[in-house]
C-alpha cells in the first residue's frame, strides 16, 4: 500500500491537494487498492470536499474517521425536523429564516439548530443553552448526516472537552483544554477504548504518529509519502514502513534565484536537515531542482517524481482551434496569492492592450487573502482595464479546462514554482505558455519559441511583446497550439506512474 500523507481536504485546494489527489486517482486506476489520501485534521465535510478533487471514500483516509469507525458511510441528509433526539410532541422548532431554527421547551428557548452550509433544512450544529443564556454544549453533524462530535464549554464560554462519537454515540476521542498562562489550550488527546485498552497523547500529532504507525503494522510493506511539510516530522518517525518519502512540491527558499544557497523556508528543515536520515528519498518535480538539492545537502538521496500527469480522456479530446476561442484572450490559472504575483498579470495586459486594444485577462484561483482580490481589482480599475480583466470564482478541474478553451495565450508569472501544473493544463488544452524566467519548471516544460517563451523575470514588457506576437500572427499561434497538444503527450498517466514506480523503489 502507498499512503500519501497530508493535513486535509479543504474546500478551496491548492495545487500540493490537486497534485496528491490525482496522484491517488492514478495509482489506484493502474493498480486498484494501491493508494490511500491519509488526512490528519477532523473535518466534518471531507465527504463532500474529497469529491470536489474527484475522489471516491475509500481513497481517502482520515485520522478521526478511522478511530470513529465512520471511514465507510454512506450519506443520509438530516433534516432539522426530523432529529430522533427531538421528540416534538414536547419540544418545539421555530424557523428563523434558512440559515437557523430555534428549540423551545417549556416556553423557554433551549438551543439554536444551524442549517448546514449550502443545504436546505440539514443539521450542521446544535447549540444548547443553560437559563442565563449561555452555552453549555454544541453538537457537531458531519456532512454525512450523523452526529459526529460534541464540544462542552465553561461558563466563561471558553472550550472545555471535545468528545468525537463512534456511530453507536458512545465517545471514542477526547480533547481536554486547559488554561496555560491564561489562554485556553488542548493539552491531552484520549483514545478510549480502542482495541480494548486507553491511552493518553499530548498532541494531535502523537496521536497521528500511533495512527500511521497502526497503519504500517496492519499493512506490512507499505510506503508513506509526506505531501506537507507540517507532517514531514511524523512521518519520519513512524516504524515499520517499508519506505518513507518526503514530496516536496515548491521551491525551497524563498531566495528564488540562489537555490543552492539561499535562506531555506524554515518548514523544510526537518525533511532536508533534522530528519534526513530518517527518510528513504526527498522526491522533486523537476531535475533541476533534484541537482541543486543534491549539491546543497548532500546527505539527502533526491528522487525525480512527476507533479501531475494528463488523463487520457485530456488526451484524447479534439483539438480546440483559434475559432473556437475568445479572441486576444489571456488565461492566469492558479492561486491568488504574493508568490504567485497576480498583479504582474494585469501589468502584461496593459501593455498588450496598446498594440491589441480588445484583449482580456481572465483569473481563474481562490483568493490566498481578503485583501488580494480587492487590491487586484482596484489595480485594474486605476489602469482602466476593469472591464478587460475577469475574475473567477474558485472551481473545480472542470471549470478550469473550460477557461483553458477558451484562451489563446496562457500567462505564468510567479516568482518561484516547484513545477508549473498550469503549464500543462494549458498545453493539455492547446494553449501556448508566456512565462518568467523562474526556478523551476518553466524552462523544463516551455520550448522556446515551440509552444511558448519564457521571458526575464519580472519583465511585463517581455512579457507582452510575446505575446502580442503571438495575438497577431494567426498562423504562428496555430504552430505554438499544436506543439502545446503535442508536448502533453509527454505527461500521460503510463508515463507518471512508471516514472513514480522507479523513485519509490
Amino acid at each position: 500500500m502507498n499512503y500519501f500523507v497530508s493535513e486535509n481536504i479543504f474546500a478551496f485546494n491548492s495545487g500540493t491537494e490537486h497534485s496528491q489527489a490525482k496522484r491517488v486517482r492514478l495509482f489506484n486506476e493502474k493498480q486498484p487498492n494501491s493508494a490511500v489520501y491519509v488526512t490528519r485534521n477532523y473535518n466534518r465535510f471531507l465527504d463532500r470536499d474529497r469529491q470536489g478533487l474527484d475522489l471516491t471514500a475509500s481513497d481517502v483516509l482520515n485520522m478521526y474517521d478511522f478511530f470513529q469507525g465512520t471511514t465507510n458511510v454512506e450519506r443520509k441528509e438530516q433534516s432539522l425536523r426530523l432529529l430522533d433526539q427531538i421528540p416534538l410532541d414536547e419540544y418545539h422548532i421555530i424557523g428563523h429564516g434558512a440559515n437557523y431554527s430555534t428549540l423551545n421547551h417549556a416556553g423557554r428557548e433551549i438551543a439554536r439548530i444551524n442549517v448546514m452550509p449550502a443545504t436546505i433544512g440539514l443539521v450542521n450544529e446544535i447549540l444548547y443553552y443553560d437559563r442565563a443564556g449561555n452555552t453549555l454544549s454544541r453538537e457537531n453533524y458531519d456532512w454525512r448526516g450523523f452526529k459526529s462530535s460534541i464540544d462542552f464549554f465553561n461558563p466563561d464560554g471558553t472550550l472545555a472537552v471535545q468528545q468525537f462519537l463512534n456511530q453507536a454515540g458512545a465517545p471514542v476521542i477526547e480533547i481536554v483544554h486547559m488554561n496555560v498562562k491564561g489562554k485556553r489550550y488542548p493539552t491531552m488527546w484520549k483514545l478510549l477504548n480502542f482495541r480494548g485498552v486507553n491511552l493518553r497523547f499530548q498532541s494531535e500529532n502523537e496521536l497521528f504518529l500511533y495512527f500511521l504507525n497502526i497503519l504500517a503494522n496492519d499493512n506490512q510493506g507499505s510506503t508513506f509519502v509526506s505531501d506537507r511539510r507540517s507532517v514531514d516530522l511524523i512521518v519520519a518517525e513512524i516504524i515499520g514502513a517499508k519506505a518513507k518519502f518526503a514530496y516536496l512540491h515548491d521551491i525551497h527558499t524563498p531566495d528564488v534565484s540562489k537555490p543552492q544557497k539561499g535562506a531555506l523556508y524554515d518548514s523544510y528543515k526537518v525533511a532536508l536537515i533534522e530528519k534526513v536520515q530518517n527518510f528513504d528519498g526527498i522526491l522533486v518535480p523537476t531535475q533541476g531542482q533534484r541537482t541543486d538539492l543534491t549539491v546543497r545537502f548532500p546527505k539527502a538521496t533526491v528522487r525525480v517524481a512527476p507533479d501531475t500527469y494528463v488523463n487520457d480522456a485530456t488526451l484524447a479530446a479534439a483539438p480546440v482551434g483559434l475559432e473556437q476561442r475568445v479572441k486576444n484572450r489571456l488565461a492566469f490559472v492558479g492561486r491568488l496569492s504574493p508568490e504567485k504575483r497576480p498583479e504582474d498579470a494585469i501589468k502584461v495586459l496593459a501593455e498588450v492592450v496598446k498594440q491589441v486594444p480588445d484583449a482580456t485577462l481572465e483569473f481563474i484561483g481562490y483568493a490566498a487573502n481578503t485583501e488580494i482580490l480587492p487590491n487586484l481589482k482596484k489595480q485594474a480599475e486605476d489602469a482602466g482595464l476593469q472591464d478587460k480583466v475577469i475574475f473567477n470564482e474558485y472551481g473545480n478541474y472542470a471549470r478550469v479546462g473550460e477557461v483553458l478553451d477558451n484562451a489563446q495565450v496562457l500567462l505564468q508569472v510567479s516568482l518561484g514554482e516547484g513545477f508549473g501544473m498550469n503549464l500543462v493544463e494549458g498545453f493539455a488544452h492547446g494553449v501556448p505558455a508566456i512565462s518568467y524566467d523562474i526556478n523551476y519548471g518553466a524552462r523544463d516544460l516551455v520550448t522556446e519559441g515551440v509552444d511558448g517563451y519564457v521571458v526575464p523575470s519580472a519583465s511585463a514588457n517581455k512579457a507582452a511583446e510575446r505575446i502580442v506576437e503571438l495575438l497577431q500572427n494567426d498562423e504562428q499561434w496555430n504552430a505554438f497550439s499544436t506543439a502545446a497538444y503535442a508536448r502533453t503527450q509527454s505527461f500521460s498517466g503510463d508515463a507518471m506512474y512508471a516514472n513514480w514506480q522507479t523513485a519509490l523503489k
